[in-house]
C-alpha cells in the first residue's frame, strides 16, 4: 500500500504538470502518473488556485485530509423529535397525502421560538426513522443467475462512443456467451442499421457457429418496432428457420443482459477511454487488442471465470453448431401458431397483415375482426362476432427449401424495406421523440 510520502510526490509531480502543460486534459495526467482519472481530478481541482501563484505552495498544500467531521453533529432534543413523529400522521390525514419533511419543517418553523435552530429536512427524515413513522426500504434480495452452458446462450447489444463533430459515432456490435463470458464476436461501424445488423450476425454465425439461444433487447434494428402489429423481425425470422431460440428482454431491463452491458462498459471505460482514439481508424484497430487484454489479461470477478481471465477458465470450448447449408424458409411461421391479429376491414373490403392485402368483401367494411395463425394449414382463420367466417391462406411464404445464402438475401431486402418503411412514416408524422 503506497505510503503519505508517495502520495505526496504523485501530487507534487501532478502540480509540476499542471504548470508545464496546462493545455493537457485530465486522462493525459493521469495517463502520465499512471495514477485513476478520479484521482487527478479531486487533485487539480484542489491544486487549481496554486498554479497560477509565482512562488511555490506551502507543503502542507500537497498533504491528505482527515475526513473526520471537523465538528460534532448536533443532537436533536428528544422533545422535538416526539413532535415532529406526531406532526407526520396528522398532516398525512389533514392533506391526504404522505406529509414530507418540507411540509413538517412549515409547521416548525411557525412553532419554534425566535432563534432556535431549525431542523433540516435531513434531520426530519432521520427522526421519523428513529421513531418508526417510516419504515425504511427493505434492500433488494440478490439471487444469483444460474449460468448456462459453454457457449450455449449468447448476449448481444449495441454500445458507441463519440469521435468528435468530424468523424461522428463509433458503434460496435458485441456478442458475449452467458456461461463463459467470453466475448464471442466484436465489430464495429459508423452507424448500423436492420440491414448490417442483420449481415453481422449472419457473419457471426459464419464464422463462430451457431448457439441454442440469442438475447438481446427491443432496439428497432433487432427486434423491429415494438409498436408493430406484424410478423416477426427480418433477424428474428433468420434465427428461428436456424432453430436458434430469441430471447427478447422486456423494455427498460438491461439487468436481464448483464455480461453484455458489463463488457460494452469495460471497452468503453477502460480501454478506448485510455488511448482516447480521435478518428474511426484509430478505434477500429484498438479493437483486436481488448479481445486480447479481456480474455488474457484481465481478471474477470463473475461466478464463471472466479477472478481469472477466460482463458485460464476455459481452456477448451465446445463446439457450435454450424450453419446449415439449406433450410426451410417458413419454419419462423411455427412459432406464431395460435397469434391472432384484430384488424379493422377497409372501405375496399380488405385487411393488410405485414405487406399483403387480405380481400373479404365489401359486407365486412368497417366491422372489427380476428385473423387467427394456423400454423399448420399456413392460414388465417378470420372471426368476426365470434364466429368463424372465413380462411384465408397466408400470402408471402415459400413452401420448398432455398439455401442459406438466398434466403439471407431475402431477409436482407426485407430488413432494408422494413427501414424505409419506417423512415416514411418518420417523414409523415414525425420521429417518435
Amino acid at each position: 500500500m503506497p505510503t503519505e510520502t508517495e502520495y505526496v510526490r504523485d501530487r507534487l509531480n501532478l502540480f509540476d504538470l499542471m504548470r508545464r502543460y496546462p493545455h493537457w486534459s485530465l486522462r493525459a495526467y493521469a495517463r502520465h502518473l499512471d495514477r485513476d482519472p478520479r484521482w487527478v481530478r479531486d487533485w487539480a481541482a484542489r491544486l487549481a488556485p496554486f498554479v497560477s501563484q509565482p512562488t511555490y505552495p506551502d507543503l502542507a498544500v500537497f498533504a491528505s485530509r482527515s475526513s473526520r467531521p471537523h465538528h460534532s453533529p448536533r443532537r436533536l432534543d428528544p422533545s422535538l423529535q416526539t413532535r415532529i413523529c406526531h406532526l407526520r400522521p396528522h398532516l398525512s390525514e389533514k392533506f391526504h397525502r404522505p406529509a414530507g419533511a418540507k411540509t413538517i419543517q412549515a409547521i416548525l418553523r411557525d412553532e419554534l421560538p425566535a432563534g432556535s435552530p431549525l431542523p433540516c429536512q435531513r434531520t426530519i427524515y432521520n427522526a421519523l426513522r428513529r421513531g418508526g413513522v417510516i419504515v425504511p426500504r427493505a434492500k433488494p434480495v440478490h439471487t444469483p443467475l444460474t449460468l448456462p452452458p459453454p457457449m450455449e446462450e449468447w448476449e448481444l447489444d449495441f454500445g458507441e462512443i463519440w469521435l468528435g463533430p468530424d468523424e461522428g459515432q463509433f458503434e460496435f456490435l458485441m456478442v458475449v456467451d452467458r456461461g463463459t463470458s467470453r466475448v464471442v464476436y466484436l465489430e464495429a461501424s459508423s452507424g448500423y442499421t436492420a440491414e448490417t445488423a442483420l449481415l453481422a450476425v449472419m457473419q457471426m454465425f459464419i464464422l463462430y457457429g451457431m448457439p441454442k439461444r440469442l438475447r438481446f433487447d427491443r432496439d428497432p434494428r433487432l427486434f423491429g418496432s415494438w409498436t408493430r402489429d406484424s410478423y416477426p423481425s427480418p433477424l428474428m425470422c433468420l434465427l428461428r428457420c436456424l432453430g436458434i431460440e430469441d430471447v427478447i428482454c422486456p423494455p427498460h431491463r438491461p439487468d436481464l443482459k448483464p455480461f453484455v452491458e458489463r463488457t460494452i462498459r469495460t471497452l468503453k471505460s477502460e480501454w478506448l477511454a485510455r488511448y482516447s482514439p480521435s478518428t474511426f481508424a484509430e478505434a477500429i484497430e484498438l479493437l483486436p487488442g481488448f479481445l486480447t487484454y479481456y480474455h488474457s489479461e484481465r481478471p474477470h470477478q463473475g461466478q464463471a471465470c472466479n477472478n481469472r481471465t477466460p482463458d485460464e477458465a476455459f481452456p477448451s470450448l465446445p463446439d457450435c453448431a454450424v450453419v446449415p447449408e439449406w433450410l426451410h424458409p417458413d419454419a419462423w411461421v411455427t412459432t406464431i401458431d395460435g397469434r391472432v391479429y384484430q384488424r379493422r376491414v377497409n372501405s375496399n373490403g380488405v385487411i393488410q397483415i405485414d405487406r399483403h392485402i387480405y380481400s373479404l368483401g365489401q359486407a365486412w367494411v368497417g366491422r372489427q375482426v380476428l385473423a387467427q395463425v394456423n400454423a399448420q394449414a399456413r392460414e388465417f382463420l378470420i372471426y368476426c362476432g365470434g364466429h368463424l367466417v372465413k380462411t384465408l391462406p397466408m400470402k408471402g411464404l415459400i413452401k420448398d427449401k432455398m439455401s442459406l445464402m438466398a434466403y439471407v438475401e431475402r431477409m436482407r431486402e426485407e430488413a432494408r424495406t422494413v427501414a424505409m418503411r419506417r423512415m416514411l412514416l418518420w417523414e409523415q408524422v414525425g420521429p417518435p421523440f
